[in-house]
């Protein structure tokens, strides 16, 4: 039992670590400093979550619907234990980078799939408390508060996530055993991981704008009241045990409740009996999966050695870097997506119908200032591109990433300016590409003028341009080699924060100046000569820094 609980311990502190990674051998007081920190903003984050689901129930309350509220906090509180689950399914329960450490340990196999199993049912448990909470609060301060129904809707805030969440480890387990199969299994386990995101992304967008196209507030609430209904009936029509979950709370009977309670449990016990029976065959398929290499003949390699130079060869390796760490591949790949989902968006929406869409409560937009806006907004689209293209910072962080095998690129016989220029390219080349092909969508489309498809291109790869080169200097300047998982550079490392933040401000900031500018001058062409100016002078800004980068940089001596 000491082993099981230590194991459990290990466990939370490296999900509580990962929240804030810190470098390996800083001192005490700055990893407790950097953990109060992000427990803050958590809290902070947490509130705000919580703040704006109860804001959902209040609008339930208003629409007569306060009867569906115990079936949508079912709703919102296993979906958020579900994503979390397929996300950390993999690298917590299987794939593990100390699969034969873990056991070697004289500990029993079952305990250490519990150890591991309960973090991940542990951290849904907690989303689920933070978005069902607010629900049952508003819910029983507009219902008679019986004591057993109160008893019985906070039960079910432990309860709720145990089977979703079950069915959602099988899934990820599903995932990853088709395909390890693959000769590229980590490609195939990111090509499907982000399809499935993608889906969720439009999904909940799609659902937003179909709200957002009422004509006035009573007709937005009706929309999303229905929406609710349909979330609530479909739950308890595709999973009876919520249905059970609801009568129980709704009525205070428990025997309906105890049934969903001991079919939660059950799953819950099923899941980590089938795990553990399945431990080994999927750690050591994955193992040996990952262990194994391409074995080239002399011959080979000099084939392939001829027909790449040093810079396409060190681009290719940035491309299998990339692809070869999930984690790297989430973070840095989910912009490129975004930036076409965005054009396809806005060519098949169309930007009257965003005008009209409702986003303006209250106001009525004439022909005249429909045209007006319409043609201000299209200018600011290059300013949502530039936050797309801050979100895939690959490059930022490819100097650490070397790790210990730093010293393999200390030692390649050509200068710096390659080994970096191969770094920034890997990720400027698939940028601009994706932009240019965003910009075509929308001038094909009409929704954008030539011109506005250049300011796209321009300012969009401009400011990423200046912003990935200052985030490679700071990384080149402090590299941080001595980390124990990529998440330790790829999450919440300063030249990745340096990108997405310095991209949020720039987008929001800029977009901001632009839209005063026009105003002010009353003229949509000075938000355009802003754009390209900016993009132009941002490109050129990006060069001198890498510029001086590349001569001030000694590789990796530091």
């Amino acid at each position: 039992m000491n082993g099981f609980a230590l194991l459990c311990r290990v466990q939370v502190l490296a999900l509580v670590n990962s929240l804030a990674p810190e470098r390996q051998g800083s001192k005490r007081r700055s990893r407790t400093t950097r953990l109060a920190l992000a427990g803050v903003v958590a809290i902070a984050l947490g509130a705000l979550m919580a703040a704006y689901v109860a804001l959902m129930g209040m609008g339930l309350v208003a629409m007569g619907l306060t009867e569906v509220i115990p079936a949508f906090s079912l709703v919102v509180g296993s979906l958020a234990g579900i994503v979390f689950a397929f996300m950390k399914a993999r690298g917590t329960l299987f794939g593990l980078a100390d699969w034969d450490h873990v056991m070697s340990l004289p500990i029993s196999r079952r305990a250490v799939v519990a150890s591991r199993l309960g973090t991940v049912f542990l951290a849904a448990i907690v989303l689920s408390a933070v978005f069902m909470t607010p629900l049952f609060v508003v819910y029983f301060l507009n219902t008679p508060a019986d004591p057993a129904s109160i008893a019985l809707a906070v039960l079910s805030i432990p309860l709720a996530p145990l089977a979703p969440v079950s069915a959602s480890v099988f899934a990820a387990f599903g995932v990853t055993m088709l395909t390890v199969r693959f000769r590229h299994a980590n490609l195939a386990y990111i090509v499907l991981a982000l399809a499935f995101f993608t889906l969720i992304f439009v999904g909940a967008y799609a659902l937003s704008f179909s709200a957002g196209t009422a004509s006035d507030p009573a007709a937005k609430l009706a929309a999303f009241g229905s929406v609710a209904s349909a979330m609530g009936a479909g739950l308890t029509a595709l999973y009876p045990p919520a249905a059970w979950a609801c009568e129980g709370i709704i009525s205070g009977s428990a025997l309906p409740f105890v049934v969903f309670a001991a079919f939660s449990l059950g799953v819950a016990l099923a899941c980590l009996e089938i795990m553990q029976r399945l431990y080994l065959p999927i750690n050591g398929l994955l193992a040996s999966k990952g262990g194994a290499r391409d074995r080239y003949t002399a011959e080979r390699l000099r084939e392939r050695r001829s027909g790449a130079s040093p810079f396409r060869a060190m681009m290719n390796k940035e491309f299998r870097t990339l692809i070869g760490i999930p984690s790297y591949a989430f973070n840095c790949l989910f912009g490129y997506i975004l930036m076409v989902v965005v054009a396809v968006a806005l060519s098949a929406m169309g930007m009257r119908e965003l005008l009209t869409s409702g986003v303006v409560d209250g106001v009525e937009i004439t022909d005249e200032a429909v045209r007006a806006y319409a043609s201000r907004l299209v200018v600011l689209i290059p300013w949502v591109y530039v936050f797309c293209t801050c979100m895939c910072p690959s490059a930022a962080c490819s100097i650490s990433l070397e790790g210990r095998s730093a010293w393999l690129m200390s030692t390649v016989p050509v200068p710096p300016r390659t080994v970096l220029g191969a770094k920034l390219a890997a990720n400027a080349l698939p940028a601009a590409i994706t932009l240019a092909i965003s910009a075509i969508v929308l001038v094909v489309s009409g929704e954008a003028g030539a011109l506005q498809g250049l300011e796209i291109v321009v300012l969009g790869f401009g400011v990423f341009y200046l912003l990935i080169t200052i985030a490679l200097s700071v990384d080149a300047a402090s590299p941080n080699f001595a980390w124990n998982t990529p998440n330790e550079v790829v999450k919440r490392s300063m030249p990745i924060m340096v990108t997405v933040f310095g991209g949020m401000a720039a987008a929001f900031g800029g977009g901001f100046a632009c839209w005063m500018l026009m105003d002010t001058l009353g003229a949509a062409a000075a938000g355009d000569a802003l754009n390209l100016g900016l993009g132009v002078a941002c490109a050129a800004a990006g060069h001198l820094v890498f510029r001086r980068l590349c001569h001030r940089t000694a590789l990796f001596t530091r």
